[in-house]
């Protein structure tokens, strides 16, 4: 690792220095408030110094831990004792897994231990204070630091499309078996018949769930809506011949295990995923996020543009939704936050996700 110390009147000041010279990379070992310069002693200003360090850029294998017993100056002792406390420290720092960063203020360590606790994961933890520290001048109320992480993971949010506009005549939802498939799409098929004034109808290949046709078939009877089933790809063109006189259609597919690959491939043999449609992988806020990365991967061979998470009132934080988008870079569509039928679900934007992630984070007292 490459370590060096830089100076500045101010902690944004040499925070620029250390991201000028380390880039995005560099980790912050250490600071202090030093006095430096004067006259004979007087006038000394108060300056902040940071021990900062970064990776050599060489493949891991190659990389070498600091020595143990660095090169020393056998002449001076005192100095010598000085290099190996520091050497010391600076090992501890390295290998301790805490999210406490000493060059924070009291503030921003407290936002950083927030979303630690939340759940977000560390590169995006420090992506979003780095982001403060670098925007704003260093904030001295919760409120602020509050404010200014909304802001900040919104922006980090925005790059990635999100919401849902109902611009395809056709909407596919797939996923695992238990995050509510059928339900959202119930929720759906509602909000466009009550609110747009849309004539609606279904589609579902779920012929494997017992009760997963009457299901749907009971939530089209409130809308009025007709219900086709498909077990092959000739029954689901069909269907769509039969549903050529309604204004969106809505195809539920039949929840698998996403752990066997077999499974999933199946839907390529019912549904015509070429068409143009909204296609939308659905998952669960209450899955670990392991567990959502595993299920994208093992979808992500079908067309997956944005994502539903289902079951937020089951949950106390969207930080493993957060975790999933940033990585996957796909966006959310919708989030469902109960049972009822259609009001239990929102189109997402980045500051609705923002707001939700950090509401837990209060103006005053420990966040």
């Amino acid at each position: 690792m490459r370590i060096k110390k830089f100076h500045g009147v101010s902690m944004p000041e040499v925070m620029k220095k250390v991201r000028s010279e380390f880039g995005t990379e560099a980790v912050i070992l250490s600071s202090k408030v030093i006095k430096n310069g004067g006259f004979l002693g007087l006038f000394k200003k108060e300056m902040t110094e940071v021990v900062a360090g970064m990776d050599p850029d060489v493949p891991v294998e190659r990389k070498k831990a600091i020595p143990s017993e660095p090169l020393l100056d056998k002449g001076n002792n005192r100095e010598n004792q000085k290099i190996l406390d520091e050497i010391t420290q600076l090992k501890a720092i390295i290998q301790d897994g805490s999210t406490r960063n000493p060059a924070l203020s009291p503030l921003m360590q407290e936002l950083e231990q927030y979303l630690s606790r939340q759940g977000l994961q560390k590169p995006y933890v420090q992506s979003l204070v780095s982001s403060i520290l670098e925007k704003y001048e260093p904030p001295n109320k919760r409120g602020d630091v509050k404010r200014m992480a909304v802001e900040e993971l919104t922006d980090m949010l925005r790059q990635i499309p999100s919401g849902h506009t109902f611009q395809k005549r056709y909407i596919h939802l797939f996923g695992p078996t238990g995050v509510g498939k059928t339900t959202t799409l119930a929720k759906l098929a509602g909000d466009a018949v009550l609110n747009k004034g849309w004539k609606v109808g279904f589609i579902t290949t779920d012929t494997y769930r017992i009760g997963a046709v009457e299901q749907l078939k009971t939530y089209a009877g409130i809308l009025n809506a007709p219900v086709e089933v498909a077990y092959n790809m000739e029954d689901y063109r069909l269907a769509k011949e039969k549903l050529t006189d309604v204004d969106l259609v809505l195809i539920d597919t039949a929840g698998r295990n996403y752990r066997n690959r077999a499974f999933i491939e199946e839907l390529q043999k019912v549904i015509d995923f070429e068409e143009q449609a909204d296609h939308f992988l659905v998952l669960s806020l209450t899955s670990k996020y392991a567990d959502m990365q595993a299920v994208y991967d093992n979808f992500s061979f079908l067309p997956v543009e944005k994502i539903i998470f289902t079951k937020e009132d089951e949950t106390s934080t969207l930080a493993d939704a957060v975790n999933l988008i940033l990585e996957k870079k796909r966006g959310p569509a919708y989030i469902t936050n109960g049972q009822d039928v259609p009001d239990d679900i929102q189109s997402m934007s980045p500051g609705k996700i923002a707001v939700q992630l950090m509401k837990g984070y209060t103006d005053e007292g420990s966040g």
